[in-house]
């Protein structure tokens, strides 16, 4: 009697993404250093597992926070931005939230042809964007714009700026800083 090749079991190695091999890394370098390891989970939580003098261990849960979505919310919280230069970013993001997206997706309940309402407010926006935009050199205003409007990378919007990597976030963050505050002194904005 004949049988067929013989049936062969092999384990199947799944690779590692990338965020487990960070997650290990991290794990390795900790525990080399004597530091407490941290293990990172789903989501914006992590695991601490810190060794006790005693010999024991507690292991305790903690929940980071991002606060690194935009190049300016990171200058926010790393408080690199002053108290007028964030007002001055802040009147800015108020006047292009008065000027209404034009997204792609059809308002069913605006009626065609009738305007959308807030004409006034609209034009009051575009009047004070364009008095501030004459304040400062319209390279400057660009990156401005970029970077605290449209959330481009402050590297990207730097790069319009100097040709040196190492030197383009700094050169944007200084730019939007400088800008800032020219918006904050000529408008007399208060903190």
């Amino acid at each position: 009697m004949a049988r067929g090749p013989k049936a062969s079991t092999k384990i199947k190695r799944v690779p590692k993404s990338p965020a487990q091999r960070l997650a290990e890394a991290i794990g390795a370098k900790a525990e080399a250093i004597g530091a407490p390891a941290i293990q990172v989970a789903k989501g914006m939580h992590a695991i601490v597992d810190v060794p006790l003098r005693d010999g024991g261990r507690v292991v305790t849960t903690q929940t980071l926070i991002n606060r690194g979505g935009t190049p300016v919310a990171r200058w926010k919280a790393a408080k690199l931005l002053s108290n007028s230069q964030v007002a001055a970013i802040d009147h800015c993001e108020t006047l292009w939230s008065r000027l209404g997206g034009k997204g792609l997706v059809m308002d069913l309940a605006r009626i065609p042809g009738a305007g959308q309402g807030n004409g006034w407010a609209e034009q009051e926006a575009l009047d004070d964007l364009k008095r501030i935009k004459g304040y400062v050199p319209a390279r400057y205003w660009s990156v401005f714009e970029n970077i605290c409007r449209f959330d481009e990378t402050a590297g990207f919007a730097g790069s319009a700026l100097t040709e040196c990597r190492n030197d383009q976030v700094a050169a944007a963050r200084v730019t939007v800083q400088f800008v800032a505050d020219v918006i904050a002194m000529n408008e007399r904005l208060s903190f």
